[in-house]
């Protein structure tokens, strides 16, 4: 998966100094990330507005014109699962940070260690509904959002992502794709089928029954065992709900 992150800051070597930081992050831990930079909060809430995403924004406070904290309430007030790090040079606002759910609030000037905790604590936190796979097919590299993966299986030695869209073919096993998902929603019922359970229907017997109508078969010898883990995530899942 590559994470979006945005970084806004009136000031380029703030931005650049960041920018540098959450790069060292990046190598260090293997993981793609996409740097988008915005010089005020207005052009950082008209990309929201044109619909970009970011998993991630880090938010100068004092800027002219849109404070930082002004651009954050507008921001959680539209996009409950984006996480706001604010990155500014006083600890004044520290309540307001917490009225708009913040994830971190780092004081200038930055330490490396400082920036890549907050990034830790984000990156374990990001919502299933905006996680995403990422897959070569077709000649090229897609993110599917997992909320929209129905269910994978193999096919020859190939494996289909079958999602609300269209259904792609991947040169990845199912291993493979199961250990890049990570997901509480998706379970490995069989050995050619990886299911998300948010697409299931039904239990028919030693079988799933999908909401497009597709049955998906129970591994004989852990019929038991699936059938109760998946009890559990119903049964968590409505909790949640409450």
């Amino acid at each position: 998966m590559e994470v979006v992150i945005a970084i806004c800051d009136d000031l380029i070597e703030e931005r650049a100094n960041l920018a540098r930081m959450i790069q060292t992050y990046s190598q260090e831990r293997d993981l793609p990330i996409q740097l988008c930079f915005f010089s005020s909060g207005e052009e950082l809430l008209d990309a929201f507005h044109r619909s970009q995403q970011f998993h991630i924004v880090f938010l100068d406070i004092y800027m002219p014109n849109c404070s930082g904290m002004e651009v954050a309430r507008q921001i959680r007030a539209a996009h409950d699962d984006t996480a706001i790090v604010f990155a500014t040079t006083s600890q004044d606002h520290g309540r307001d940070s917490f009225d708009v759910q913040a994830s971190d609030y780092l004081l200038k000037p930055f330490r490396q260690e400082d920036v890549s905790q907050a990034l830790d604590w984000c990156l374990e936190h990001i919502p299933e509904s905006v996680r995403c796979l990422s897959v070569y097919s077709e000649w090229e590299q897609r993110e599917l959002p997992l909320s929209t993966i129905q269910y994978i299986d193999v096919y020859g030695h190939r494996s289909r992502i079958h999602t609300t869209q269209s259904v792609l073919v991947v040169r990845r096993g199912l291993d493979d794709l199961e250990i890049s998902i990570q997901s509480p929603d998706f379970l490995r019922c069989h050995r050619s089928f990886l299911l998300n359970m948010n697409y299931v229907d039904s239990l028919e017997g030693n079988a799933f029954r999908m909401s497009d109508g597709t049955l998906i078969p129970i591994s004989p010898s852990q019929t038991a065992q699936i059938r109760n883990q998946f009890i559990d995530w119903t049964y968590i899942k409505a909790w949640q709900q409450k």
